[in-house]
Parts: C-alpha cells; sequence; structure tokens
C-alpha cells in the first residue's frame, strides 16, 4: 500500500496541447469527464509494481475498463477548459462537463475515429508521454526512474513512460 501511495505521488502526465489531424467532432457534442477510472488507474499500478514493459493497448484491455475501441490516448495536465481541449483535440463546437479546475490532476481523453469515447481525472497522473502529441494502442509504456534531491537526501522514484508508436 505504501508503494501505491508514493506511486500516486509520483506519477505524471506531460502531453504538448497541439491540433490534431483527423479528429473531428460535431458541434454541441456533450463529453462529460468522469471522476477517474480505477480499472485503468489499477492497470497501470500493475504495471509499475512489476516494473514491465507492456503495449499501451494491452494495459487497457486486461484492465477491463469500458472503453469499447479507441485508436489514440490523450493526457492534458488540469486545469483546462473545453477550448483548450477542443482546439487540441478538434472536437469544435463539443461542450466538456465533469473538468477539474485542479492541478493535481490529469485529463485523459481516448478516442476513436475522432470521437471521444472515454475522459476522465486522473488523479494519479498517469504514465509521462514524452516527444508525444497521443499515444496508440502500440504505443509501448515502460518504467523508469529518476533519482531526486529531497529533505531526506535523494531518494529513487519510479513512474512510467509511453516511449513512442510503432
Amino acid at each position: 500500500m505504501r508503494a501505491r501511495k508514493r506511486m500516486s505521488c509520483l506519477l505524471l502526465a506531460l502531453v504538448a496541447i497541439t491540433p490534431v489531424a483527423g479528429c473531428s467532432s460535431s458541434g454541441g457534442e456533450q463529453i462529460a469527464v468522469q471522476d477517474g477510472s480505477p480499472a485503468l488507474t489499477a492497470a497501470f499500478a500493475r504495471l509499475l509494481e512489476e516494473k514491465r514493459s507492456a503495449r499501451l493497448g494491452d494495459i487497457v484491455a486486461s484492465s477491463g475498463a469500458q472503453i469499447g475501441p479507441w485508436d489514440r490516448m490523450y493526457s492534458f495536465s488540469s486545469p483546462n477548459t473545453s477550448d483548450e481541449l477542443n482546439r487540441a483535440l478538434g472536437t469544435d463546437g463539443a461542450k466538456w462537463t465533469g473538468l477539474h479546475t485542479h492541478s493535481e490532476s490529469t485529463t485523459q481523453v481516448f478516442v476513436h475515429a475522432g470521437k471521444v469515447v472515454l475522459a476522465y481525472d486522473d488523479r494519479e497522473r498517469g504514465p509521462i508521454v514524452k516527444r508525444l502529441t497521443y499515444a496508440t494502442p502500440d504505443s509501448l509504456v515502460s518504467p523508469k526512474s529518476a533519482v531526486t534531491k529531497g529533505i531526506g537526501g535523494e531518494q529513487t522514484i519510479w513512474y512510467l513512460e509511453v516511449q513512442g508508436f510503432s
């Protein structure tokens, strides 16, 4: 439990918010941001605890999360506005509800054929997405470590990183 608590403090998500070609939505669509996804959070925590790599699509499938088909995953550091998300995702005119305004979370968004199929507030701050604007089911998620300096001296922290597309 202590490792899981430590992990929750250490996971961060980072994605450049840039317009995405091929992502579109009909104006006025309602997109509700769920308050977390326990199944996905647990799947990422297991991967980190086991210190192993896996395809993002396999992690999502093994989690049992009811997403349905998806082809891209985006992570946005909170807080965000509807306008910012619409601009980044190409979902012009979509109305987002449930967006959090605190900076302790990340908005994770799964998209299929340009339509949002799941959006949730990730307070665990899921895997770090490096040098990507989005991840695909074939993106590799791997544990990484870093040494930080704190009050008690140097400490090794572990986090998950999405390394790239296939």
